[in-house]
């Protein structure tokens, strides 16, 4: 682990008492594609099941537990992947002199004033080993992401560079600094160390990026069995 001082640069537009950021435009695309692949490209073969056979006429379906079953996946993924898309889509997180607001659908919204944080940790490059966010390009001058932190070291909200991009990190930096709460770089570190540092900083699925991919890999290949098994083509 590398630390360095407090030296970020305060916005531009410094005047300005409140900003809102949202989802940048490459965030918003990458999300509807994301949902396109949940839902339908990778149950493409219980799409064609369904609707090559037309199941909804037969008299089994709701009937029939396991009949049922391959269908009430499939919904089950449309909705938790749209509920997911909303709350990325729709989150906008507001910050000025008096604390930080974060809101969106299908997510509890957030909101404390300067009084209630605690710490920031700024973390310019966490090694999560190779995962997809790893693969994201993020601005040179962004940090990995920028962790509030309640008094007894609990999580507030993390600003992802990602997903609200740098200038987000920089305003909520600079009004971190103004409301005199402490801030602590960090140029370098993994996972571990973060979480030994700070253990509630990282979330289960910062933690355990690819133990997700597999879980979600592994319930698409079941799914596609099972329906395999029990619609056949």
């Amino acid at each position: 682990m590398i630390s360095s001082p407090d030296t970020t640069r305060s916005p531009d537009h410094d005047d300005r008492p409140t900003r809102t950021f949202g989802p940048p435009a490459g965030v918003v695309l990458g999300t509807l594609a994301a949902g396109f692949v949940f839902v339908v490209v990778l149950e493409f073969l219980v799409i064609i099941s369904f609707v090559g056979q037309r199941l909804w006429n037969h008299p089994a379906l709701l009937r029939d537990v396991v009949f049922t079953a391959p269908a009430l996946l499939w919904v089950l993924v449309a909705v938790a992947s749209s509920l997911l898309c909303l709350r990325v889509l729709t989150a906008w997180l507001q910050i000025d002199e008096e604390g930080f607001e974060l809101r969106s659908l299908a997510r509890r919204t957030r909101k404390a004033s300067w009084e209630e944080v605690g710490r920031v940790i700024a973390v310019r490059d966490i090694d999560r080993g190779v995962t997809p966010a790893e693969m994201l390009d993020a601005a040179e001058t962004a940090y990995d992401g920028v962790y509030l932190l309640d008094p007894q070291g609990h999580r507030m909200i993390a600003v992802s560079s990602r997903f609200f991009g740098p200038r987000a990190q920089e305003m909520t930096l600079h009004r971190a600094r103004r409301a005199g709460v402490r801030i602590d770089h960090i140029d370098a570190i993994t996972t571990a160390d973060l979480r030994a540092q700070a253990p509630q900083a990282l979330s289960s699925v910062d933690r355990h990026p690819n133990l997700l991919l597999l879980l979600l890999a592994a319930f698409y290949i079941a799914h596609n069995v099972l329906t395999f098994a029990v619609w056949g083509l």
